[in-house]
């Protein structure tokens, strides 16, 4: 049986007690804190414990995370007395003392390293009400008494649901609400309290902050506080998933918040909705928030598709960060939920950003010499058919100043003494094949650092490589390593088929059929259906039929060649009936319920959540 962290810090009984030790602790807290000053970069994830994604310890998480939100203080019963909730048995070995000390021994390694370890509140169940001056005092005092017991860096502000929706009647520059009021205070007393070093950060959804361009009500409810404390914020870190219906979209064309765009859930949203928070905007009922300084921005996403609604493909996130630090180059950085579900996806978005947050930290330091670039990608050996495309690409990087390139043709596969071919100064290079033979080439990648105090460039040469072009013959016949599969399915289901196929030379395309039965000739195509994954329809009850030809089209060649794949069976069940929906059951995700003659479908873990209530509930209406 698994045991949870669950403490309770304090009661009402010692509020003024722990506020003297938490005065009295201060000196113990900046001690076991980390000595290092925030980096003017930062690529922040939370971690939850075994409550989500891996069950890794916090010292195991990778070191490419400059800054960890531990997740959660949370309030049980009265809403103001906090308490700090994750799960470190799934962890952590031996008894709850065992694993609250490997904890806090994982704190301080990190802290040695440099990284911030931040405590965040709220979340999804951590609802916070401080109505009047006693329960925010009893809410403050416990906050210091966890802060200075585990040595954290930061606080993080995650308020979401009624713990926000009592601020929505504040206005931009003038607070109202005893939440938001006494908000105020805490953070400003934290600050105080721990020093400028200590982080203010904030993690609102998107709902509560931008959405006020189009919105009332709990649009922007966040932004009054926000705009109240941006003199002692850190960074604000929204979040760009859990939207409507899974989506962030514009409501309505709003100038307030400049051109509409349909889609926040890309790199042109996630860049447009930070340059929001820069430049400023009009809300619709809360007054004008003016921007905050680029430095105090960031933006928050889901690391993959368990997550959170909106996941994309860690290149979109890579994009939009790109684009933003170039822009504004004091940008701040970006935000994950979570660290365990990235290191259940091989930790591919630490991967991925965590070079880009370090190139772009190691940018604003001075150096005395321009560095040599970095040469991530070679060249390659081709073998072309006469009239072919020979691009040979070089892919490098320096983490400050200006690259330049100049390939050279060699008399023999050497990357010294060649001649520099005139006008071939790109990153690629297109090797002539008009004639039959072999040529040999290699660049030469130049950092230009006009910043460098000494020596102000740097070279590095690649490996040189061989361009073999011989007489042009018919296209290869693609090779397929991976058939599609028979698929069985519900009703409105997913049927998604899949071929995987490979060619030494020429672009592979390719084309899905149905046929009357299972056999893979006088088929009809499908329109559109021209990619190598095609989803089957599943919006009727049956079984269907299906294959694909894939064609090599090889422009050096003569003709084309085709191989087609087996054919396959896809299956539509009728969903199950479902019980009639009871109030004190519970259901799980892809549960069935019958509701007022409706079948409903679990999206996730529900009891009591009536079917069909709202867009945002546990159920999505079937039929």
């Amino acid at each position: 049986m698994n045991v949870s962290l669950k403490r309770n810090i304090l009661t009402a009984g010692l509020a003024i007690i722990l506020v003297l030790s938490a005065v009295m602790a201060f000196t113990t807290h900046v001690s076991a804190a980390s000595s290092t000053q925030l980096k003017p970069h930062v690529n922040i994830g939370y971690w939850l414990g075994g409550n989500g994604g891996s069950k890794k310890t916090l010292a195991q998480a990778s070191s490419g995370w400059d800054v960890i939100n531990v997740s959660f203080i949370e309030t049980k019963g009265n809403y103001y007395t906090p308490n700090l909730s994750m799960d470190l048995s799934a962890v952590y070995p031996g008894t709850e003392a065992q694993q609250i000390a490997a904890f806090k021994a994982d704190i301080k390694t990190l802290q040695a390293q440099g990284k911030k370890i931040v405590i965040s509140c709220g979340g999804q169940n951590g609802v916070v009400h401080m109505d009047n001056a006693a329960q925010r005092d009893t809410f403050l005092s416990g906050v210091k008494s966890i802060i200075n017991e585990y040595g954290f860096d930061g606080f993080d502000v995650d308020f979401e649901g009624s713990s926000i929706a009592v601020m929505n009647t504040d206005k931009i520059g003038q607070l109202t609400s005893q939440q938001s009021i006494n908000l105020e205070y805490l953070l400003r007393n934290l600050k105080t309290t721990y020093g400028s070093d200590f982080i203010i950060s904030a993690a609102p959804e998107y709902n509560y902050v931008q959405n006020g361009a189009i919105s009332t009500g709990n649009g922007g409810a966040f932004l009054p506080v926000l705009n109240a404390t941006r003199d002692i914020l850190t960074y604000i870190h929204p979040q760009y998933y859990n939207g409507f219906n899974g989506d962030f979209a514009w409501l309505q064309p709003s100038a307030n918040a400049g051109a509409p765009f349909a889609q926040v859930y890309s790199a042109e949203g996630y860049t447009r909705l930070s340059e929001m928070l820069i430049t400023g905007f009009v809300t619709m009922d809360k007054g004008t928030f003016a921007g905050l300084r680029p430095d105090q921005v960031a933006f928050g996403v889901p690391s993959t598709n368990g997550a959170g609604n909106g996941a994309q493909s860690v290149s979109v996130y890579a994009s939009a960060l790109n684009t933003l630090l170039t822009k504004y180059p004091t940008y701040r950085g970006i935000m994950t939920w979570s660290i365990g579900w990235d290191e259940a996806n091989g930790n591919n978005f630490v991967n991925t950003i965590a070079p880009i947050i370090k190139a772009a930290n190691d940018s604003t330091q001075p150096s005395p010499d321009a560095k040599a670039p970095t040469i991530s990608s070679q060249p390659t050996d081709k073998t072309i058919k006469v009239g072919g495309a020979a691009d040979l690409t070089v892919v490098s990087s320096v983490s400050k100043g200006t690259l330049s390139y100049q390939w050279y043709k060699a008399s023999s596969k050497v990357n010294t003494g060649g001649t520099a071919i005139s006008g071939a100064t790109s990153a690629t290079y297109n090797a002539p094949t008009n004639a039959e033979g072999t040529n040999y080439y290699y660049c030469v990648v130049t950092n230009t650092d006009n910043t460098a105090t000494g020596i102000k460039t740097a070279t590095t040469t690649s490996s040189a490589v061989s361009v073999v072009v011989s007489a042009a013959s018919s296209a290869a016949t693609p090779t397929i390593t991976s058939q599609p599969t028979d698929k069985s399915t519900t009703l409105s289901g997913a049927a998604g088929l899949t071929i995987g196929a490979t060619v030494p030379q020429g672009a592979l395309s390719y084309q899905w059929y149905k046929a009357s039965s299972k056999v893979n000739t006088g088929g009809t195509a499908i329109s559109g259906a021209t990619s190598a994954t095609y989803n089957a329809p599943t919006s009727v009850v049956g079984t269907s039929y299906y294959y694909c030809i894939v064609t090599n089209t090889d422009n050096s060649a003569t003709g084309t060649s085709t191989v087609t794949s087996n054919a396959v069976a896809v299956t539509v069940n009728a969903l199950p009936a479902g019980d009639t929906w009871k109030a004190d059951s519970i259901y799980v995700a892809g549960d069935t319920a019958i509701y007022q003659g409706k079948t409903y479908k679990a999206k996730w873990w529900t009891q009591g959540d009536v079917p069909g209530a709202g867009e945002w509930g546990p159920w999505e209406f079937v039929i």
